[in-house]
């Protein structure tokens, strides 16, 4: 995306594995929390890759196009891998339904999504990245259930020392 927030012309979906940072501060606090997003594609031929580079996920945010059903159909796969990389640990996480600009071509319902959200312990939120709507909703969220994670380990450790 370009700096004036629009959607780019020539936007090259992903093929891969791309690792983004950003920068969200914490609601409230002076805080800050730098993420660190895998965005990788849906192809079986990746799921390596993540699982080198995601040792130990922290959050997790699914996203899946609304206008895909296969793409709806990899959630529970992708949800296993990251429950089998965080080793006993509970991922917190959400379900992103993207395209949401799309509403003719949608095949996957916002009850479908929100049921899977539901099933996998997931918040549910949908938007469109294209017209960037909904899209910052689900980041906060999730630098606020990491940041008070954090501090409830700080002042348990705090407590015990």
């Amino acid at each position: 995306m370009s700096d004036n927030n629009q959607f780019s012309k020539n936007y090259n979906m992903t093929m891969g594995l791309d690792i983004v940072t950003k920068l969200i501060r914490v609601p409230d606090t002076q805080a800050s929390v730098e993420l660190y997003l895998f965005d990788c594609s849906g192809k079986e031929f990746y799921r390596s890759l993540v699982r080198k580079m995601s040792s130990q996920p922290s959050l997790l945010l699914l996203v899946y196009d609304v206008t895909s059903e296969s793409s709806f159909n990899l959630l529970n796969d992708f949800y296993e891998l990251a429950k089998a990389e965080s080793q006993g640990e509970t991922v917190k996480g959400v379900l992103f339904a993207n395209k949401t600009d799309l509403p003719a071509r949608r095949v996957v319902s916002p009850k479908m999504g929100r049921d899977v959200a539901q099933r996998l312990g997931l918040l549910y939120f949908e938007g469109s990245a294209k017209e960037q709507e909904g899209i910052e909703e689900p980041f906060f969220f999730l630098v606020n259930e990491w940041f008070k994670t954090y501090t409830d380990k700080t002042q348990a450790l705090k407590v015990v020392t």
